[in-house]
């Protein structure tokens, strides 16, 4: 069974004047990699891609390469500050989590992140 993720990138200017500065913060870390092609999706994330190859062991070092273009585009990982979680218990029917469970399994998101999404779609959010 394939894994495919479907995304659709759109067009931003912004982020073609960064590439320079995003492909030399890349190249603090791999001295040979070529330039980054950045892009943003159309749901706001921000990405780059980048061919070059990786040994083992340096999985540290591409995290913090990672780190410096994300901080040349001005971008964090993680959930936004500001947005506090708080822990919930649900008393479902088990078909009605069972059919929850799989509908998070196959958009590959978690239940929790499916709920919130009902509930803004709701108006309750």
């Amino acid at each position: 069974m394939s894994k495919v993720d479907v995304v659709e990138v759109v067009v931003d200017d912004e982020l073609r004047q960064k590439t320079r500065a995003a492909t030399a913060a890349f190249r603090r870390f791999f001295a040979d990699a070529p330039e980054l092609k950045l892009y943003r999706t159309a749901d706001g994330r921000l990405g780059f891609q980048a061919q070059f190859a990786l040994v083992p062991g340096d999985g540290a070092r591409f995290e913090k390469a990672y780190r410096a273009v994300m901080k040349v585009l001005g971008a964090t990982r993680g959930r936004p500050a500001g947005t506090r979680k708080v822990r919930a218990k649900l008393r479902l029917r088990e078909p009605v989590y069972r059919k929850l469970r799989m509908a998070a399994k196959r958009s590959r998101w978690t239940v929790s992140d499916l709920v919130e999404e009902l509930a803004s779609k709701a108006g309750l959010a």
